[in-house]
C-alpha cells in the first residue's frame, strides 16, 4: 500500500489513466502497473509511476523520477508533491521534505484538502526527524529557527511537536523569533500554557520588549525584563502556605496533588496578578477542586473555617478555575 500514514491519497480514478492500470494500482499490483506506464511525456503517467515506485519501496528511483515530475507537473502538481515528499521522508531526507512543505504552505493559495495534508505531513516529518536526531545527539539542536518559526505560525499544530519546539527554543536566541512570538501571545486561539512557556524563555533571556498577551479574554501589557518567573511570584508561596497549614498533617498525598495543580493554574493564568488577600480563597478553591477530582467529600462550610473565607467566594473561584479545563 501507499504510505497512507503520511498522505490520504486522492482516488486513482480521479487522476485519469487506463482503467486496467487504475485497477492494478488499487489491488497493489504495482510492478504490473508500472510496466504499462511508459509514456513519460504524460504527466498523469509520471504521477502514477511515483505511486507505483513508492508502493514498491523503490524510493531512490522514486526520488529521481519525482524531482522531474514535480518540475513539470500541472494538473497533478499537488499529488506529485505528496508522493515526492513521501519519498524523501522514507529516505530520511527530512530537511528537503520540510523545505518543500514550508514553501508550499507559504503560497497565497493552496487547495484546502492539500493544505490539510501538507500540515499533517509537516508535523509528522518534524517529529520523526526529532526522534531520529535525539537518538544520535540528544543535546544538540534538532529544529532550526525557521522550523520553530513555522510551528508557531501554524493554525493547528501537534501539541507534542509544539512543546518540543518550545523546549528547543530555550537553547536558541529567542530574539530571532520576537515578531512571531508577539503574534502568538495575542492570538486568543493559541494555548495559554504554551504562551506562558514562551514568556518564561524571554524572561530568562532578559528580552527588553513591550508586549501584550491574551489570557481568557483579558489582554495584559508587559515587558519580560521586569517580570518574575511563574513560580518566583509571591502568590505561589502565599497560596502554598495556606494549603500546607490545612492539609499537610492530615493528607500529604492530597497536598502534593494540590501543589501540582497550583503550579499548573499559575502557569495558566500568568501574568494575572493575585493579591495577598486572595490567597486563602485560591487555596480553598484548589483544595475543593482537587479533592473532588479524587472523589473525596469536602464540605464548603468546613473550607470556610479552615481558610478563613466566605463560601460564595470559594464557589466563584472554583468557576474561575474551570476556565482552564478545556
Amino acid at each position: 500500500m501507499i504510505k497512507s500514514y503520511i498522505f490520504d491519497r486522492m482516488s486513482i480514478a480521479s487522476q485519469g489513466g487506463g482503467r486496467m492500470i487504475e485497477e492494478l494500482i488499487q489491488m497493489g499490483e504495482y510492478t504490473q502497473a508500472l510496466s504499462l506506464l511508459t509514456d513519460m511525456n504524460d504527466e498523469n503517467t509520471r504521477y502514477l509511476r511515483l505511486v507505483c515506485l513508492v508502493g514498491l519501496g523503490e524510493y531512490a528511483k522514486a526520488k529521481a523520477e519525482g524531482a522531474w515530475a514535480k518540475a513539470n507537473a500541472k494538473e497533478t502538481y499537488y499529488d506529485v508533491v505528496s508522493m515526492y515528499v513521501t519519498t524523501l521522508k522514507e529516505l530520511n531526507e527530512f530537511d528537503e521534505a520540510i523545505n518543500i512543505l514550508i514553501e508550499e504552505l507559504s503560497m497565497p493559495y493552496i487547495p484546502y484538502q492539500y493544505e490539510m495534508l501538507f500540515n499533517t505531513a509537516y508535523d509528522e516529518i518534524l517529529l520523526e526527524k526529532q526522534e531520529m536526531n535525539y537518538e544520535v545527539e540528544s543535546k544538540n539542536q534538532i529544529f532550526s529557527v525557521e522550523e520553530i518559526d513555522q510551528i508557531l505560525k501554524k493554525k493547528e499544530c501537534n501539541e507534542d511537536l509544539l512543546y518540543m519546539a518550545i523546549d528547543q527554543l530555550q537553547q536558541l536566541n529567542v530574539r530571532m523569533l520576537i515578531p512571531t512570538i508577539r503574534e502568538y501571545l495575542v492570538n486568543p486561539y493559541r494555548h495559554f500554557f504554551a504562551k506562558t512557556l514562551l514568556l518564561e524563555i524571554m524572561i530568562d533571556q532578559q528580552v527588553d520588549e513591550d508586549l501584550q498577551i491574551e489570557k481568557f479574554g483579558m489582554i495584559y501589557d508587559m515587558n519580560p525584563t521586569y517580570m518574575p518567573l511563574v513560580l518566583e511570584q509571591p502568590q505561589y508561596s502565599g497560596i502554598l502556605k495556606y494549603l500546607e497549614n490545612v492539609i499537610e498533617s492530615d493528607n500529604p498525598v492530597l497536598l502534593e496533588q494540590c501543589i501540582d495543580y497550583l503550579e499548573y493554574i499559575l502557569y495558566a493564568f500568568y501574568p494575572r496578578e493575585i493579591y495577598d488577600d486572595e490567597y486563602n480563597v485560591w487555596a480553598a478553591a484548589i483544595h475543593y477542586y482537587v479533592a473532588t477530582l479524587q472523589s473525596m467529600d469536602v464540605d464548603l462550610e468546613d473550607l470556610e473555617i479552615w481558610y478563613y473565607c466566605d463560601k460564595n467566594e470559594i464557589e466563584q473561584q472554583i468557576l474561575a478555575l474551570k476556565q482552564i479545563e478545556c
